[in-house]
């Protein structure tokens, strides 16, 4: 376990939003798999869904530290190879990605889930940045929104040679874009 009963609460809060999901995680199952009594779990957090939002946040953070190490790692390849390594930090973390999308997807727990996104989708566009120097806000928005598409389909599929080949295709659709308008 944890290093404290808090970090305790949330992993074995964590592993069963994934196991189980949201509504059918109660405290109660929270407390036996973290060995902890449910009067504890409400001296950290007031309710369920603030214990969810510690989960969210922690798996959050986690997935998007790793997302802006792989775009400062890439920062000088290629979209090609960017993108390829984009796709390989999503398949090792497919469980920890399909909780944060899957989250923003439930319509209980979108307005929960949706501050963190755009927080991530802001993060993703100052880490792609420098792979695409001199491009508009907007349009690393729009890269942006394609390298999500690109985790949900691998998250769907696993077909990292599709994703990576519609990814490399789409952003070199938007390099000939930003040449063709210059």
């Amino acid at each position: 376990m944890a290093k404290n009963k808090k970090d305790d609460i949330i992993q074995a809060a964590y592993v069963l939003f994934l196991e189980h999901g949201y509504d059918n995680s109660s405290i109660k199952l929270i407390a036996e798999q973290a060995g902890v009594s449910q009067g504890l779990i409400y001296n950290f957090f007031e309710s369920k869904e603030r214990l969810f939002d510690a989960v969210l946040s922690m798996a959050q953070d986690s997935f998007q530290s790793k997302m802006i190490a792989v775009a400062k790692e890439y920062a000088d390849a290629s979209p090609e190879e960017y993108i390829e390594r984009y796709a390989d930090v999503i398949l090792e973390n497919r469980e920890e990605a399909n909780f944060i999308i899957s989250s923003a997807l439930a319509p209980k727990l979108r307005q929960r889930a949706e501050p963190l996104l755009k927080e991530y989708s802001s993060s993703i566009m100052q880490t792609i940045a420098p792979l695409f120097p001199g491009v508009h806000d907007e349009l690393l928005y729009n890269i942006g929104s394609l390298l999500l598409a690109l985790s949900d389909s691998l998250l769907i599929d696993g077909d990292k040679e599709r994703a990576v080949r519609t990814g490399v295709f789409a952003v070199k659709m938007f390099i000939h874009y930003l040449n063709f308008s210059e």
